[in-house]
């Protein structure tokens, strides 16, 4: 079962510049809700690849524009809500490239849907009026456990028995 534990939001202009405030938006809040490093790394790369795409492409003919990242956290995984108002395009469409290719060609450049498809779970995309939103989600490792979510009664014994180890019978 998911549930909703935090929801956080920031919104900046669509230039290039303000791609280092994201990263960093988004790596302190994978980190507070104890998401693991290569979860992070996932988690920071797929958002500075899909907003470069939103500055770059969906604002190219634009003058001005903005990107607000919705953040949610979840017992089980982090959603982040892309939201623009450039042009509109469903990454979802873009097929896979061949990386032998790209190989012996030296070309860079390109690889960014490609590198968020390996790195998240999931990718939605939908339009709604003049907003187009994207939205990445990253699961949380199987078996992991965060402090923040264990039932207050499993804490409670694990102090108890800190407190008062059993004694070994010999």
């Amino acid at each position: 079962m998911s549930f909703l534990i935090s929801n956080k939001q920031i919104i900046v202009p669509a230039q290039i510049g303000y791609l280092p405030v994201l990263r960093k938006f988004i790596t302190r809040i994978a980190s507070r809700y104890r998401f693991s490093k290569s979860e992070i790394n996932a988690l920071t790369i797929s958002v500075d690849e899909a907003c470069t795409n939103i500055i770059k492409h969906g604002y190219r003919d634009m003058s001005s524009g903005s990107i607000t990242m919705n953040v949610q956290i979840k017992n089980d995984r982090l959603i982040v809500e892309l939201i623009d108002r450039g042009t509109s395009f469903d990454p979802n469409q873009a097929s896979d490239p061949n990386i032998a290719h790209y190989i012996q060609t030296g070309k860079k450049g390109g690889l960014g849907i490609f590198i968020m498809k390996k790195f998240l779970d999931d990718i939605q995309y939908v339009t709604s009026g003049r907003a187009n939103i994207l939205r990445l989600v990253k699961l949380r490792k199987v078996g992991s456990v965060y402090p923040f979510i264990i039932p207050i009664t499993s804490a409670l014994k694990r102090l108890r028995e800190k407190l008062f180890p059993a004694k070994i019978k010999q």
